[in-house]
Formats: structure tokens, sequence, C-alpha cells
């Protein structure tokens, strides 16, 4: 028999003989979101709202023995019943009955679906360091988290080339560091930042939609911005601008002067404020530092002889630490991702997000720290970095994540994560093409453990590509999106005209001056 219409599938669908036209529905209950968000897809989808038409009700039992995101939906000739015990589970309910009406074009097939997710935590990160989104593109992206029953909106909103959230405390880095003069080899300056009210505005959306926020503030590396405001953060004090080229930067945070952790807390202090009531995660960064400066930088090597340390990477896990160590006195759980390259835990209650193994090994290390700390975040650039071209990264290998890596426990796994980056998608418009179609495929690897058949997928990914057309999200073609071997390398060899903009010559110049300068004073 075929299977339900429906993405992320259900954990439990029985189907049965019959259908319900659902063209003219009445909803019953007390009003809610869920309420307001059938509304809106009834009037971009022709749908009447009478009181003589198909009855959907809803009801919340606190008792009820499921998951507080699941639900159960029931379709029948009397009409649409769900049951949740929770008004998260009933946002999905009708999440799922938004798809099956549009999927089967109003007519829908006699059901009970009981449903709940696989992994607790669903994310989607939204990188606004490289390009500032207006928030009603934030907010789009919220929607199009909830259409996916995706519940993290990890949004990274610091990097080198702009600081987009406002501190009262540094007013510097909104006023300059939100700011940088063009874009590569552009000529248009590009800024943009976030206040705090715009924030609290966010949460409030995202919230209501069954997302909460996760903050990132990039920690120690990424943080040119930063230190283009306030010099004294950096080993040598040097001026630098807000940088304009992708690529890593080799200027981090000192690690060795307490002023720089006065800051870091005094910042977190403010972004814990403002998010830690719906969230209980706070990102720090934590990869792709280059410690170059902290070779020669006297307060560095004063740290490392102070707290014994080998080495220039052990500073840095001493810095994680303890930045990690205020975030959980304050009562949150830390995340980092994978690239603070140690063999000892940072904190034993930091999450490891796993991005990259590169140069190998990293992924056994990660795995290896995720066990004597907080857990294991999946975000295997493999599958879920949906910025990479489809020639790197196609719709069907995305649809071949297995968020729980072999020799992982499943109880250190803490969910699993598709990333954004926006060096390349300056809009939300552009993103929607990078999405989908990956996102459904992500989305039901995250929600759904069972086994998978990309053939079977693609019948339900069709129609379901219609519906988020229908509510504004254009996709990418599936042919674009599974390449052929030529096309492939097509995209990939235009991806990869990045390097071009990663101004590796001027770093090497750059660490050059920098050694000549400050390492005779270290002499």
């Amino acid at each position: 028999m075929e299977r339900l219409k429906l993405i992320p599938y259900p954990t439990s669908v029985e189907v049965f003989e019959g259908n319900l036209d659902c063209k003219e529905v009445n909803l019953i209950g007390e009003p809610c979101f869920a309420f307001d968000f059938f509304k809106d897809f009834a009037q971009k989808n022709s749908l009447t709202l009478s009181d003589n038409g198909v009855k959907i009700q809803y009801g919340i039992d606190s008792a009820l023995a499921i998951d507080e995101e699941g639900y159960i939906l029931e379709i029948t000739a009397s009409g649409i019943s769900i049951s949740a015990n929770s008004k998260k589970g009933v946002n999905y309910a009708f999440c799922s009955l938004v798809h099956l009406i549009s999927n089967y074009d109003g007519v829908l097939p006699y059901c009970k679906i009981q449903d709940e997710p696989y992994l607790k935590f669903r994310g989607m990160l939204l990188d606004n360091g490289r390009y500032f989104f207006p928030v009603e593109e934030v907010l789009k992206y919220i929607d199009f988290c909830f259409l996916n029953k995706l519940n993290v909106l990890h949004w990274h909103l610091t990097e080198d080339q702009g600081w987009r959230i406002e501190i009262d405390k540094y007013p510097l880095l909104t006023q300059k560091g939100s700011k940088r003069s063009h874009t590569n080899f552009g000529i248009k300056p590009h800024g943009g930042f976030y206040t705090k009210e715009q924030i609290r505005q966010v949460i409030a959306y995202a919230n209501e939609r069954n997302v909460e926020v996760m903050p990132e503030i990039d920690l120690p590396g990424h943080a040119q911005a930063a230190l283009a405001c306030y010099p004294y953060l950096g080993c040598f004090d040097r001026k630098l601008p807000v940088a304009t080229h992708w690529g890593v930067k080799h200027d981090p945070l000192c690690a060795g002067k307490e002023s720089t952790y006065e800051w870091v807390f005094d910042v977190l202090s403010e972004v814990i404020d403002l998010f830690g009531g719906n969230t209980k995660y706070i990102h720090i960064g934590g990869d792709e530092v280059f410690r170059h400066r902290w070779t020669l930088c006297e307060n560095c090597q004063a740290t490392i002889a102070k707290y014994g340390l080998k080495d220039e990477e052990e500073l840095q896990a001493h810095f994680m630490r303890r930045v990690c160590e205020f975030v959980v006195e304050k009562g949150y759980i830390p995340m980092a991702w994978n690239g603070v390259n140690v063999d000892k835990t940072v904190h034993e209650k930091v999450i490891w997000q796993f991005w990259s193994d590169e140069h190998g090994g990293s992924e056994r290390i990660t795995k290896s720290l995720a066990h004597q700390s907080g857990g294991y975040l999946n975000s295997n650039s493999k599958y879920n970095y949906v910025d990479f071209p489809y020639g790197m990264t196609s719709l069907k290998r995305s649809y071949e994540l297995k968020p729980l890596p072999e020799d992982m426990e499943r109880d250190k796994l803490v969910g699993a994560e598709l990333t954004l980056w926006t060096e390349y998608i300056p809009n939300f418009k552009k993103a929607c093409r990078y999405l989908l179609p990956r996102t459904p495929a992500l989305s039901e690897c995250m929600w759904n453990d069972g086994e998978k058949d990309y053939q079977e997928f693609e019948k339900r990914l069709v129609p379901t590509l219609k519906l988020f057309e229908k509510q504004g999200f254009k996709s990418a073609s599936l042919k674009w999106a599974n390449p052929s071997k030529l096309l492939g390398k097509c995209q990939t060899a235009w991806f990869n005209r990045r390097v071009l903009h990663w101004q590796g010559l001027h770093n090497l110049i750059d660490d050059a001056i920098v050694t000549k300068k400050y390492g005779k004073k270290r002499k």
C-alpha cells in the first residue's frame, strides 16, 4: 500500500478505506496559534472556513502518554480530531494536517496518525554574521523551520565580517562592527544589526512556532569585527578593519589578557539575559582558531607558563574552559564546534557540535570528547551543510544522514542540525534554492529513524515542494539537486571560486609582518 504523502513521515500510520473532503472546514476549540496558522494556509489555498464545514477539533490532555511534541491525528467520516499533551503537539498536528490537505488537494484518506520525534534537538543554523538579513526574512526562516518540524534556530550572530547583536555595554560593536566597507572584490558597503527589542520579537515569534532560538557568539576566533571596535581585545592592540573578504582571519582574541575575559563575560551576560528564557543552550563557537599570534604574545605565553599548559592548543582549551565555566555558572549549557582539537575534556557539560573531519581523526576525537562531556550534536558537513552546492551534497546524499554515528551511545546524541552559511547567500530568496529540496530530507532523518527509501521519499517530496512554493519558499529543481556528474562538477567548480576570496596570500604576508614586529620584542 502506498505510504501517506507526508514529510517527515510519522512514527505510526494506519490508513483506512474512504476519504474526507476538507475544502470547507470548521475550526472548533479555544483559539490558538495553530488556528491562526491554519487560517493563513486556508486563505492561500482557497479553503473555506464555515460553521457547516468539516469539524476540526483538538484536545490537550496532560496525562496522554506521548512526547510533548507528539500528537494523535484522526481523520474519519465524522471529522478531524487532534489529541496531544501540550500546545507543541497541537501545533505539529496542524502542521501535518496542512501538509496532507495540500498534498491530497483537500480530499484526505481516512487515517490515524500517532507521531512523535526521534530527536529532541532538530536544528537549523542561520548565519547572519556574513550577511545581515532583515527581521522579516529571519521570521520567514522561522516559518520554514516550523513547516519542517525543526525546533531550534541556531542564530550565528558574530563573525569577522560583521557583529549583528546589540550589546549595551559595548556600543561600538554595532555602531562600527556591524558595517564593512565592501564584500570581497565588490564596492558596495554592507551592514546591519538586531536591536534587543527586535531579538525579543524574533524569540517570541519563534517560540509560538515550537522553535527555540540558540545564540552563537563565536570565540575566540572569527572575531575581527569585535577587534576592529576594541583593539585591546587582541594580542597586540592592532588597528584592524571589519573583515571584507571571506575565509578565516588570523587575529583571534587574546587568550592571555584578563581584560579579554572580562569583555567575553560582559557580552555573554547580556546575551544570556536576552535569550535565556527561551533556551538552555549558549553556543560559544571555538573552531578555526589560528594561534600564530598567541605564539608571539607575552600575555598568552605567560598564561601558558602560569597554568602549566603544554602549548597554544592547550591555551585554547583553557580559554574555552573558562568560558564554559561562566556559562554553566549562569545555569546554561555551553555548546562548541569540534575544532578545539584536544584530547581532554574542556568541560563536563559542554556539547560538541561535529561538522568536519577534513584532516581525518577529528570525528573520532569529537566522539571521545562527547562521551566524556554533555553530548554530541551531528552537523556532519557531508550531509548537513545546505550552503554547499548540490554537486558536493546532493539531495540523495542528504537523505542518507544517520544522526547517530557508529560507536556513539544513544543518550549522548543530543540531536542534529543542518547549517546555512551565507558567504554566497545574501538573502532569503536565494537561501530557499539551497534549503529546498534538502531540508525535508534532513528533517525526516531527524524526526523518524525508520528505514529510508529514496525513491519512495521522492514521491512524497514532489507534492510537498508545491506546498512550500504556495507558502513562499521556491525550491531548486530535483534535476539540479541530484545533478549529473558533469553538472555536479560545474556546480562545485563555481562554488570553489571562494578560494579567490580567502586572502590567503594576504594572511601569509600579514603573519610575516606580525612575526617581524612582535617576535623581536618577545626575544
